[in-house]
């Protein structure tokens, strides 16, 4: 039987690199143990506007860089993978996404949590948030940080009140 996780990277922000690089190491985990395909996708995000189509997400083909290198890191490590680029309309990444999951028979969706909400404990963004409301394949969301728990209720507490 041949299973396959879809791993979504972005390559649009500066601290890309702590979020992708953890959703790429729980995939070559996962991966590893179960021995599935690993599908690395990027989607490009796509404005209309005054001067035509723009893509709005990232520059210099850094998407494709990011999906080629963690490909060519999961194969050295002996995990079946291959990279795919697509596009979206601006605001629809988590369809395109889930388009693709859909289009492989992904049986898990894996994407890295930037955590760059202004809700504390809301640890994800807008496209992981959405992916979790409209997904109907399970969908592992990884912290860039390692997330520990309080050691104590005073600690709790402090954690709490501010």
């Amino acid at each position: 039987m041949n299973r396959t996780i879809l791993l979504a990277v972005d390559a649009s922000a500066a601290d890309t690199s702590r979020h992708v690089e953890a959703a790429a190491r729980e995939t070559l985990d996962i991966s590893q143990a179960t021995g599935d395909k690993v599908v690395v996708l990027h989607v490009h995000e796509i404005a209309y506007g005054r001067f035509g189509r723009l893509q709005v997400d990232c520059v210099d083909d850094a998407g494709e860089k990011v999906v080629a290198r963690i490909v060519s890191e999961l194969e050295a490590a002996g995990v079946s993978a291959e990279g795919v680029i697509r596009d979206a309309d601006f605001g629809h990444i988590s369809r395109a996404i889930l388009k693709v999951a859909d289009e492989y028979d992904a049986r898990m969706v894996v994407l890295g949590s930037s955590s760059r909400t202004d809700l504390p404990h809301i640890p994800f963004g807008s496209v992981s948030n959405r992916l979790l409301h409209l997904s109907r394949r399970p969908v592992l969301i990884v912290p860039w940080k390692k997330v520990t728990a309080p050691a104590s209720v005073e600690e709790l507490a402090a954690e709490v009140s501010g």
